[in-house]
């Protein structure tokens, strides 16, 4: 192997092991969400505990390079759909912590433990499907 196999091998390693503390950072800083769109694609996406509810909108709209989110829904066990409130006072950890109570369960976890926490929420970018358009509260 040469210096230069060893640069490489050197930088892989230091890459892999920031990428490696970071996800093992993720769950003590930030929370993370199941981005899902009508079709059934689906992706990640972190956002700190701090951020406010607008901070996931404007996040959502980045990532799927949007510029109009129509909105974004969580929905309940009893399988009700409700929307995401545009708010810019509202903490990510308030309205995690809201929805989240035994007596107010609108979200659970998408997996099971021992893996991660992560939240679904439902994206919608204007391509409606009939599934998307019932049991909306407001």
């Amino acid at each position: 192997m040469n210096s230069l196999d060893n640069g490489i091998e050197d930088q892989t390693n230091k890459y892999n092991e920031l990428v490696g503390r970071h996800l093992k950072e993720i769950p003590g800083r930030m929370f993370s969400f199941e981005i899902t769109k009508c079709c059934g694609y689906s992706t990640l996406v972190f956002l700190y505990k701090e951020d406010k509810l607008i901070d996931l909108f404007c996040e959502v709209a980045k990532h799927f390079d949007c510029k109009n989110v129509l909105g974004l829904y969580i929905i309940n066990p009893n399988e009700e759909k409700i929307k995401l409130p545009f708010n810019s006072s509202t903490t990510l950890k308030e309205f995690i912590y809201d929805n989240t109570q035994a007596d107010n369960r609108n979200l659970v976890p998408v997996y099971d433990l021992p893996l991660p926490v992560v939240y679904r929420i439902h994206f919608d970018d204007g391509h409606q499907c009939i599934s998307c358009q019932s049991n909306i509260v407001t």
